[in-house]
Parts: structure tokens; C-alpha cells; sequence
């Protein structure tokens, strides 16, 4: 028998005293009937691993092992104690996030029984509870179990091309969509809780959440609304004490209560790069009638004004998000979940997320729609640091029900999370879905799952009920923020689909464009374009053994989860830089194709404004180990994508511009909200390192604008190979260097000697170490990294003119020197 554990903090405020115990469970094996600590948080599949009945999923094929636990339900149990003292005051079963299905008993009476792991949960147990020992049963139900008899309900089979289950019930289930299996994702139906279980026991009436909303901006003053979220509906009024705005006698309606202030000559909050991102910070404090103080909070808003211009113009339709009257440029990635494991998620990641965001000169992140909406801690550090949000709601590439039922329960989930999304200044757009509209119209939907006229119809109003009504309907409610309904607008193909909305390219990876097309076609909001790669050996190793390093193992091709991944990775790396028979080689290949793909629509798109309005590459980060679209892997380590975004994501930077004939050029951008005179020169040099000549120029820049570089001095040069190293000045005055190899075959190998690369520096105190490397010829993308741990460059992946050079990077684990490794070409 496993004893539960109880952990009681007591918070006070004043007269006031909060009890929260976090609940510590078991959890019951449905076969061997044998109980298991599960903890405060966590699911069945990692209470299973942590009692080594199960392996780490992330292992070979270890996830297959893991199948069968959506087959059973689940229980788990918990225990509490109460005092008489505590049954005479309010008592609750706090549940943040309980994922999905779930049947609660106290002392053995049914509390609740939930279906949205997007609600948070608080019941209400008074009259359940005992003095003593209280017993408290969760009864989890895997997804299909709990929606095959349900399902018939919705009167028609809903398309859900990513649920690989037998049968597919994702769309139907108000739980994280990438969990039923994705291209880049293993399928892992969770169970359990995302954040610790709480019993609190309280007095007198609490706030459960505050608020805050922005109704009105102009030069002169703002108003904004502050909403607090009380516990029970009241009838006493409040005295609410703001430090900015003094006090004020409130009655609660709905269980809220509200205040409306006006701030003269209001300081905005910018997104990264404009401006200052401002936060006014407030000291709150609300009494009841008795003078209980019952809040007592630090309290952060900003003031911003959000426009989404979508106007016919002579290209075809705009999709230009304003701040504060000013046209932004949008640039950034796509963000997915962290792990396949939500409650492995902490909150240092999250901030290290944005903080590696910003760092690479973001200044939007869109919450993809198939995950789950993000943690304060995550928006907390958005507006801090200017990251503008864009932000799905949590539907994808599915079709989904509009009946009553499941309308009724998205709206509950939609007046938790709007409020609480929208008080962030961060947060700049909401968007229905990911690719549901797009899919429907061209993904043959109605052919694959042989769909009647009527069914149809049926489907289309579904999508009208959720998509153009629900959701725009309660948005209105609680925010003024701008709403799309879908994104992609347009679907790619057809050159006209180009030139309207927010696009999703898929063109190379899906298509059989060519790699230079990522220059070619570009939309006018662009939200997604990606390629894939491998992670680096030190990740690899982490799940697969040498045997496994082939594109043919079993590792490999199970762990590639699109269905053209392997090969179209080795389609493009082959075409760009030859075939290899070395995996470690491939992979460094494989990289530097992501790299040079996606740095071909981020140039295009930057340097193509008014017309283009906005980049997002697909995708950010990873759910697990694998080969995948993102720029940093599971386990943090930036690929070659990152770094090149970093400096194409630059404010003011020199890129390498294809054009729509395919010829490369080289031009300044700047989205400086000022213009300036730059100070640029190039200088030449043959592969041998040889210098052939110097241009030097001052060019002036406004915002946001591309200027092509010496056009004409670079005629002479037409059809000859050459590297061209540009220097400049950004607008601080900072010197800044790129390198480029202007080559039509970057797998051709330059005839040299060897470098000689020696780690001069390796403290395992401050994991802080350097590399020095003496080369005498050209160094193409040179990569430095270790074959255990993680290190960390300001840059990698770089060109290295002949001379000696030193290169910083940050590490961590027990590195000795004959761990590092590197690659160039």
C-alpha cells in the first residue's frame, strides 16, 4: 500500500487565512491492480516510467510500449484531513488542469465529472467532506473508450487526418490535438494532471483571477477596464485601493468586480524593436464590508491600441497588424508545445523560450492551435521583453462538432481563457483555428471520408457555429483585440492564393517546388513555411545507438513522423551539397538545407514590405527528440536554423536575396522605426582567401525597407565565384560582420589544408570555454559542438576567412576536449 502524502501552506492576508494543501496520489495498474506514487502532477504514462514498469518513450521504438494504456481506465486516489474548525468554512477541490475525462469521488460521493483539460475546475465540496480523513477517487477515461458511444451524437464522421488511432475521436475531445499523433509528434494520450491538485479551505470570499482591458487609446489618454474574479457571488460591496488610481467603492455582479479608469498622456507598451514595452505597475487592495482584506496583489498592465488592416490594394488583400497607428513588420516563429508531457513543462523553460526569442531579435510568437493555451509565466515574459502573441485557439487540421453540447463546453473554456489571454499586453491577435478552413476546401475531405451533400452542408455549419460565432461572440465580451477566424486565408499553389491573407507554404516540403521557390512565393502574412532536419549527434545519441544512424533503420524511419520526411530531407541536401554515406555528415548536411530553405523566405519576405507584412517559420522548438521543422530540439540545442535567424531576424542586417528569376543579391534591411545613414563595405575575396576588391558605401534607410547593395559594382562579377564579407554600422553604431559564399554548388569541396582547431579554453567551473582555429583557406558554415552535453555560440555555422579565429561558447556536463567536434565544407 502506498500512503498519500499532504502539503498545507497557509497564505494570510491580514484577517484572512487561505489554506491550500497540494494533494500527493496513486495510481492503480488496471491489469495488476498494484498501486504506484504518482505525485502532485503528472500522468499515468509517468507515474509508469518513474515505477520502471514502463520505458522512456523517447528511447528506439520504446513508444509502442505505451499503446495500450488508452485501452483501461485509471484511477488514482488521495487522501486530506480536515479539523471541525475547517467544515464551518468554505471548502473547494481546486482543479487547474485535469486532462481529459474524469470521474471525481469524495468520501465516495461523485463531485464532478470533467471534459475539458482547457477549464479550470473548482468544486465546491462542503457538504462532502467529513472531519478527519477525507477520501478522494479520480476515475480517469482514455479518449476513444469515452467517446465511441458519444460520437454517433455529432450526426456525421468528422474528418481528423492526424488522429492515428483506430478510431479517430481527436476532434471531439477538448484536449491537446498533437497528442493523437502529428508529423512531428508520437502519439501519447495523457492522463492525469498538468499542475498540482489543491483543497483549500477559506473564510470569507476570495478573487480567483484579475483583469485587465484596454476599451480606448489616443494621444491624449486611455481607458482601461480592471476586472476581479470573485469566488461567490456577493451582495456586500467592496473597497478596492489602487496606488495609481486611489479608491473605490465596488458591488460585485456576476460574481465580478469591475473599475474603469482613465490614464492621461498614457506611456504605450511597443513591441520589441518600436519602442519601450511599458508596464504600469499598481499595488491593489480589496476589503469586504468588514474590513478583511482579502487581496492584497502587485499588480502589471500595459496600454497598447492593435489594428489588423485587411484592405483591397493593388496586389490583392492586406494583412498588416498596426501598434499603436504604426505598421509593424511581424517576425518569428511558430510555437508548439514543449513536451508530449505538459506537466514536464516549467516555468524556467518557458521564460528561456522567450528569452532565446528575443535574442534572436523576434518580435512575435504564434501559439500554434493543436497544443494548449500557454502559462501566465510564458505571457509574463512576453510582455516584459516586446514579443507580441499571436495566439490559436486550440483547434487544427480537423473538422469539429457545433453541436450544442460541444458549443457549451468550448464556451465555458472560452471564458476562462480569453479574459485572462487578452489582459496581456503581449498579446496582439486571436485566431480560430490552424488550417481547418484550408482543409476542408482542398484537402479532399469529402472524397477520403465519402461525405454526402448533406453531410457537408452539416459540416459547414459547424464551422460557422464555432468559428464565426461562438468565438467572435464571446471575444466581443471581453476584448477589442482583432479576430481571425482561420489562418492560412489562402491556400498555396495557384499564383493568385498568393497575394491575399495570412499563408501557410508548403510548396518544397509538400509540393515538388524547388528550394529556390521559398524566394518566389511569398504571401502577404506569412504563418507558416518550413523544411526539416536532423538533430545533432548529442541528441541523436540520447535515443538511438550508432547501428541506428541510417535513414533505412527502424529507429529512423519510425521516428520520422511525415510521410515524405526522410526522403525529401536527403532530396534537397543531395541537390544542394552532394550525397554522403556518412549519417553524422548528413546530418550536419541536413541542417544547413533547413538553414539555407527557411533563410530564403525570411529574406524574401523582409525585403518585399508593404506587399509582405509578416513572417512566422514553422516551428520553434520540439515535444521530443525526433527530426522535425523546429530550430532548437527537445532538448535546447540550436540547429543551424536558429542561428540563421538570428542574424536575418536583425533589425538592421546585410542578407543574401533570391529573387524571382533566381538570381542572388545582396541587400540592407532595417526595421529601425527611424531611418538612418548606414555605413556599409564589402570586400571580395576568391575561395582561396585571395582579396580582389573593396566597395564602400553610406546608404540611407527608412523604415521598413530593403535596399539592394553595390548592383552595379557586382555586374564585373556576374557568373564568377566568389565570397563577399560586408561590414556595417547599425543604427548604435555597433560594427556587425556576415560572410557569404556567392557559389552555384556549395557541395564542391575547396582544395586546402587542413585548419588546425585546438580548445585553448575549457572551465568546468564556469562552463565557459573557447576554440581556436587557423585555417588557410575559406571555411565553409563552419559547425563547433560536442558530442555529450550542450554548448552554446553566439554564432556558428559560419564562414571563416583564412586567419586565425576564436570562438566563446558556454557549456554544459562534464566536457572533456576530446568530446568537441566539428564540421565544415
Amino acid at each position: 500500500m502506498v500512503k498519500t502524502g499532504l502539503i498545507i501552506g497557509l497564505i494570510f492576508f491580514a484577517s484572512h487565512a487561505v489554506a491550500q494543501m497540494n494533494l500527493s496520489w496513486k495510481v492503480q495498474h488496471p491489469v495488476s491492480k498494484h498501486w504506484f506514487p504518482f505525485g502532485e502532477k503528472g500522468s499515468v504514462q509517468e507515474a509508469l516510467m518513474e515505477a520502471k514498469v514502463l520505458p522512456d518513450p523517447f528511447v528506439g521504438i520504446n513508444e509502442d510500449k505505451f499503446a495500450w494504456i488508452e485501452n483501461h481506465q485509471w484511477t488514482l486516489e488521495s487522501e486530506f484531513l480536515l479539523t471541525e474548525a475547517d467544515l464551518k468554512q468554505f471548502v473547494e477541490l481546486d482543479f487547474p488542469s485535469i486532462d481529459t475525462y474524469a470521474s471525481i469521488f469524495l468520501n465516495g460521493k461523485l463531485v464532478a465529472e470533467t471534459n475539458n483539460s482547457f477549464v479550470h475546475y473548482r468544486f465546491d465540496v462542503q457538504d462532502k467532506v467529513v472531519p478527519g480523513k477525507n477520501k478522494i477517487k479520480v476515475v480517469f477515461t482514455p479518449p476513444i473508450m469515452y467517446q465511441k458511444s458519444r460520437i454517433g451524437k455529432v450526426g456525421v464522421t468528422l474528418p481528423a487526418p492526424n488522429d492515428v488511432g483506430k478510431v479517430k475521436v481527436a476532434p471531439h475531445c477538448r484536449k491537446p490535438q498533437y497528442q493523437f499523433g502529428w508529423d512531428w509528434s508520437l502519439r501519447m494520450l495523457t492522463m492525469g494532471f498538468w499542475e498540482p491538485v489543491k483543497v483549500e479551505v477559506y473564510s470569507v470570499n476570495k478573487v480567483l483571477a484579475n483583469y485587465s482591458n484596454t476599451l480606448e487609446v489616443s494621444d491624449e489618454q486611455a481607458t482601461s477596464e480592471f476586472t476581479l474574479v470573485l469566488a461567490k457571488e456577493s451582495s456586500e460591496s467592496f473597497i478596492w485601493k489602487s496606488q495609481l488610481f486611489g479608491e473605490q467603492k465596488v458591488t460585485c455582479e456576476n460574481k465580478q468586480l469591475k473599475r474603469i479608469e482613465i490614464i492621461s498622456n498614457p506611456k504605450l507598451w511597443w513591441p520589441r524593436g518600436q519602442g519601450e514595452a511599458y508596464l504600469y505597475e499598481d499595488h491593489w487592495i480589496l476589503q469586504n464590508e468588514k474590513g478583511d482584506v482579502i487581496l492584497e496583489k502587485k499588480v502589471r498592465f500595459g496600454v497598447k491600441k492593435v489594428e489588423l488592416l485587411q484592405e483591397k490594394d493593388q496586389w490583392g488583400t492586406s494583412f498588416q497588424i498596426k501598434v499603436n497607428k504604426r505598421p509593424v513588420f511581424c517576425k518569428g516563429a511558430d510555437y508548439i508545445p514543449d513536451d508530449i508531457f505538459p506537466s514536464r513543462i516549467t516555468d524556467d523553460k518557458l521564460k528561456e523560450a522567450v528569452q532565446t526569442m528575443l535574442d534572436c531579435n523576434f518580435n512575435m510568437v504564434r501559439i500554434w492551435g493543436g497544443g494548449f493555451y500557454p502559462r501566465e509565466s510564458f505571457l509574463e515574459a512576453c510582455d516584459e521583453g516586446g514579443l507580441m502573441v499571436w495566439q490559436d485557439f486550440m483547434f487544427a487540421c480537423a473538422m469539429y462538432p457545433g453541436t450544442d453540447e460541444f458549443l457549451t463546453n468550448v464556451k465555458t473554456e472560452l471564458q476562462q481563457q480569453i479574459p485572462r489571454l487578452a489582459s496581456h499586453a503581449s498579446l496582439t491577435l486571436f485566431n480560430g483555428n490552424n488550417e481547418v478552413d484550408v482543409a476542408w476546401k482542398n484537402w479532399g475531405f469529402q472524397t477520403t471520408y465519402n461525405l454526402s451533400r448533406k453531410d457537408e452542408l452539416l459540416i459547414s455549419s459547424y464551422y460557422q457555429k464555432l468559428f464565426r460565432e461562438l468565438i467572435p461572440q464571446t471575444l466581443k465580451t471581453y476584448t477589442n483585440l482583432p479576430y481571425e477566424h482561420t489562418s492560412p486565408l489562402s491556400n498555396w499553389g495557384n499564383d493568385e492564393f498568393y497575394n491575399s491573407g495570412t499563408q501557410h507554404y508548403w510548396g518544397v516540403w509538400h509540393g515538388t517546388d524547388p528550394i529556390e521557390d521559398f524566394g518566389r512565393k511569398s504571401g502577404r502574412f506569412n504563418a507558416e513555411y518550413g523544411f526539416q532536419s536532423f538533430p545533432e549527434l548529442a541528441t541523436l545519441s540520447m535515443f538511438s545507438v550508432l547501428t541506428d544512424w541510417k535513414l533505412d533503420s527502424q529507429v529512423m524511419k519510425q521516428r520520422q513522423k511525415s510521410y515524405v520526411g526522410n526522403t525529401m530531407i536527403a532530396k534537397h541536401s543531395d541537390l544542394l551539397y552532394g550525397k554522403t554515406a556518412d549519417f553524422q555528415r548528413f546530418v550536419y548536411f541536413s541542417q544547413l538545407t533547413q538553414a539555407k530553405a527557411v533563410g530564403i523566405a525570411v529574406v524574401a519576405h523582409r525585403t518585399t514590405y508593404p506587399r509582405c507584412a509578416g513572417t512566422l517559420y514553422w516551428q520553434f522548438n520540439d515535444c521530443w527528440p525526433a527530426p522535425t521543422w523546429s530550430s532548437i530540439d527537445y532538448y535546447g540545442r540550436w540547429k543551424a536554423l536558429q542561428y540563421e535567424v538570428k542574424n536575418d531576424f536583425k533589425d538592421v542586417t546585410i542578407a543574401a536575396r533570391i529573387d524571382t528569376l533566381g538570381k542572388e543579391k545582396y541587400v540592407l534591411i532595417s526595421d529601425i522605426p527611424s531611418g538612418f545613414l548606414c555605413e556599409i563595405e564589402a570586400n571580395l575575396y576568391d575561395f582561396q582567401g585571395k582579396h580582389l576588391e573593396t566597395f564602400k558605401c553610406h546608404q540611407a534607410i527608412a523604415y521598413p525597407h530593403a535596399v539592394e547593395l553595390f548592383p552595379q559594382e557586382l555586374k564585373q562579377y556576374k557568373g564568377k565565384e566568389f565570397a563577399v564579407q560586408f561590414k556595417w554600422k547599425d543604427e548604435t553604431g555597433k560594427m556587425c560582420e556576415r560572410i557569404f559564399m556567392h557559389e552555384s554548388f556549395p557541395g564542391r569541396p575547396i582544395a586546402g589544408a587542413e585548419p588546425l582547431v585546438t580548445i585553448e579554453l575549457l572551465d568546468l567551473k564556469t562552463g565557459k570555454g573557447s576554440v581556436v582555429i587557423e585555417n588557410e583557406i575559406i571555411l565553409r558554415d563552419f559547425w563547433f559542438t560536442a558530442k555529450e552535453g550542450k554548448i552554446k555560440t553566439d554564432q556558428n555555422f559560419i564562414h571563416l576567412l583564412p586567419g586565425k579565429h576564436r570562438i566563446e561558447f558556454t557549456f554544459e556536463g562534464n566536457l572533456t576536449k576530446d568530446q568537441f567536434y566539428w564540421f565544415y565544407h
